[in-house]
């Protein structure tokens, strides 16, 4: 067992980037300019209301992270607090999560680079679908490499793709703020409701605080980390989103219509031709940085569902020297790739390659939320359930703030699931392609349970205890820990 395990080998600074890279996406270079028209330049403050709904899901995954470490947190929470059939539909539903996410974040590379190298109209599609296709099997063949490595790149890439890109245009863009675009801040033609709805929308700005609980089984000091960890990306996170939303609203008079923060740069003359496409690549870094950590976080749920043999007990082979789990890693790929080559050939003659991967994106966001709602129940449940757990947990809240946060959590989940639903594009393919993919699941769990019963198996016995990876070492000086290492040989 022990080469099956998977190595402790990031620091704080690394979990910090590791949660900013799947958080930021490529909505900020889309959102404040689309919704500025709706709005008006009071668009900076949708972020600042955002934040406050993701602040509950943040809290949980703080608590929850500290007091059960471990890898795939997601797929072993829902598994040990709700039960099997929730454990297998969680590892289900990420790996439609996941696949439509590869897709997308690939297939937006790409249409990205098409436009930087001019790539011929007939030809977008497929040169998309090729650099999709590349770019994913980077990423993965980075993730079979060790945790260290992997956290350092993914450090490297988080601050070049996203940050560095967001302040180069911020800056760039102050000596073209005109004071008298804020004026009036908030429209009376307008009205308080867009900013109300936008606000809504940028929410899913913040969606991704729960794949700290994914890495939590290789994140070094894990009770303190985690939670330090996202009490310092959060507001990192908000800063950004709101100066950028704010520049954008000071550069860009309101009633003009613009759809991308790119066409405001290239509209606006903010930079030279030449640097227009560094910083289009840039973006376009930006947007494939989220692709590593996705790989990175998700596939951990898998892992740990196929020790459980809730899944194929071959896709919980970790590599022994790197210690990275490959065939969950393997499998997410070629879903992604799956993903890539249907559905964008399918959906992009119709509605364009980059509406398209927003389609997509939109089962990602509901396969997440749906998730989340068990989890925020675990925050429940487990004080009362495994209470030397909670009392370990270097983050222990009271048993009824967690009541209230959990509560609070899982109610915004289920909202903001109806609310894609009023999207009638995003709602008719939700209905087309998750109510079926979960109807098979169900199909698929009866008989993987009959075949385990067949075979002696007690998924249930297993669930009632969480992995032996949960209980977290307590530092010990270097002498006493060789000396019990030396102890331990001669047993």
């Amino acid at each position: 067992m022990e080469d099956q395990e998977l190595k402790r080998g990031l620091n704080l600074p690394m979990a910090i980037f590791v949660i900013i890279g799947i958080v930021i996406g490529s909505s900020i270079w889309i959102s404040p300019a689309a919704y500025l028209n709706e709005t008006g330049p009071s668009v900076f403050i949708a972020y600042i209301i955002a934040v406050i709904p993701a602040v509950f899901i943040a809290f949980i995954c703080a608590y929850l992270g500290s007091a059960v470490p471990i890898a795939g947190g997601t797929y072993v929470l829902n598994s040990r607090m709700s039960g099997k059939f929730v454990g297998f539909i969680t590892a289900w539903m990420v790996i439609l999560a996941v696949g439509a996410a590869l897709a997308f974040l690939a297939s937006a590379f790409g249409l990205f680079l098409s436009e930087i190298f001019l790539i011929p109209d007939e030809l977008v599609l497929l040169f998309v679908i090729i650099m999709g296709i590349l770019v994913l099997v980077g990423f993965y063949g980075l993730n079979l490499l060790n945790i260290e490595i992997s956290g350092i790149v993914e450090i490297i890439i988080t601050i070049i793709g996203d940050i560095l890109v967001m302040l180069i245009f911020i800056f760039a863009a102050i000596p073209y703020i005109d004071a008298t675009n804020f004026d009036p801040l908030f429209p009376p033609e307008l009205g308080i409701t867009p900013l109300l709805m936008a606000s809504l929308t940028f929410f899913f700005s913040y969606v991704g605080f729960n794949a700290v609980l994914e890495i939590a089984g290789e994140v070094k000091n894990p009770k303190r980390t985690i939670p330090i960890s996202l009490l310092i990306s959060i507001p990192i996170l908000m800063i950004l989103y709101t100066i950028q939303a704010l520049v954008v609203a000071g550069i860009q008079p309101w009633n003009e219509e613009v759809e991308t923060v790119t066409e405001i740069i290239i509209n606006k003359g903010i930079f030279p031709f030449g640097a227009v496409i560094f910083i289009t690549i840039l973006i376009a870094i930006a947007i494939a940085s989220t692709i590593h950590p996705t790989f990175l976080a998700y596939s951990r749920d898998i892992l740990m569902a196929s020790r459980d043999e809730i899944l194929p007990k071959n896709l919980a082979k970790v590599s022994k020297k790197n210690k990275t789990p490959s065939n969950s890693l393997s499998l997410l790929l070629i879903v992604g790739i799956i993903f890539l080559i249907i559905f964008i050939p399918i959906l992009g003659p119709m509605v364009g390659i980059g509406t398209a991967g927003v389609l997509l994106s939109a089962i990602t966001a509901v396969a997440t939320l749906i998730l989340q709602i068990p989890i925020c129940i675990s925050a429940i449940i487990l004080p009362k359930r495994f209470p030397e757990l909670h009392e370990e947990s270097g983050f222990k809240p009271p048993t009824r703030l967690l009541k209230v946060m959990g509560i609070g959590g899982a109610l915004i989940s289920f909202i903001f699931v109806l609310l894609l639903f009023t999207d009638t594009d995003a709602g008719l393919l939700i209905a087309l392609i998750v109510f079926p993919y979960l109807f098979i699941g169900i199909i698929v769990y009866f008989f993987r349970n009959r075949s385990l019963k067949k075979r002696g198996i007690n998924i249930k016995a297993t669930l009632q205890k969480f992995p032996e990876e949960v209980r977290v070492e307590k530092k010990m000086p270097g002498k006493v820990k060789r000396l019990s290492k030396e102890i331990d040989h001669k047993k």
